[in-house]
């Protein structure tokens, strides 16, 4: 049992069982603080296994909107080399001269073979595709060119 679990227990047992109710109060607020403790290792733990914000708030009752709000900063967030950053660069601009809203694993080979047209910087989609997120959150180094090529493939074959 998690020590975050085993605290749940305790404050549940001593607000069931408190005798005054200011001492049950109290003993709810404490177990308020751990169940949201609880709450966000859970979230935690889902997004480290490529879990999306959308799968999150379905299951906390809560828009996808809201659940990137709440939990945006549990989000363990990649690095990437510079040559990587600009070949995602080219993938966003080729994603929304197709008119795509994310950028999906298509236009990130478009680019490495040589297919994307240039687009205007700071248009496109601000996020990449679900497979590709999440074969890359996978790393725990700075992505280099060949992860992405590496990740395509492995995007590809699912």
């Amino acid at each position: 049992m998690s020590p975050a679990a085993g605290r749940i227990l305790t404050e549940l047992q001593r607000a069931l069982t408190a005798s005054e109710p200011l001492d049950a109060l109290a003993a709810l607020t404490q177990l308020r603080a751990a169940l949201d403790t609880y709450e966000h290792e859970q979230v935690r733990r889902a997004l480290a296994q490529g879990e999306s914000f959308a799968a999150i708030a379905r299951e906390v009752g809560i828009s996808r909107q809201a659940a990137h709000r709440r939990y945006r900063g549990l989000a363990a967030a990649p690095t990437f080399t510079p040559q990587t950053l600009r070949v995602l660069q080219l993938a966003r601009g080729e994603a929304a001269r197709l008119d795509a809203d994310v950028v999906e694993v298509e236009h990130v080979v478009r680019v490495l073979v040589g297919r994307a047209h240039p687009s205007p910087a700071g248009t496109g989609p601000t996020q990449i595709g679900p497979r590709l997120r999440a074969i890359l959150r996978e790393l725990d180094r700075p992505i280099e060119v060949d992860d992405v090529r590496r990740a395509l493939q492995a995007a590809v074959a699912v």
